[in-house]
């Protein structure tokens, strides 16, 4: 719970202290699924872009604090943990933009 405490708190930072950055790498990260449902970056205008790139960065950090509690509670192998938890914080970023691409463009 330690290391996802502080990865929680670190990218909950960053989020904001980024300015967006983090937001739109996490974008690029899920952008080959989200892109067969919604237009890319380059038809998003108006004053909903930068908000929505600081935002998903602050709210995936979130996805630190509730996976470590349901991947601690299986006793399994580090390696199968720290791939279903990789895996599991790309589709809680494909969720978080979903929803924030639904929101504003769909």
């Amino acid at each position: 719970m330690k290391r996802s405490l502080i990865a929680f708190v670190v990218t909950l930072v960053l989020g904001l202290l980024s300015m967006g950055a983090l937001g739109l790498l996490l974008y690029y990260a899920v952008s080959p699924a989200l892109r067969l449902r919604f237009p890319g970056e380059d038809a998003w205008h108006g004053d909903w872009v930068w908000p929505a790139a600081i935002t998903s960065g602050m709210a995936w950090a979130f996805g630190f604090l509730a996976l470590n509690k349901r991947l601690a509670a299986n006793d399994t192998r580090p390696i199968v943990r720290r791939v279903v938890y990789v895996s599991l914080l790309w589709v809680w970023a494909l969720g978080i933009w979903a929803v924030i691409l639904s929101a504003n463009l769909g």
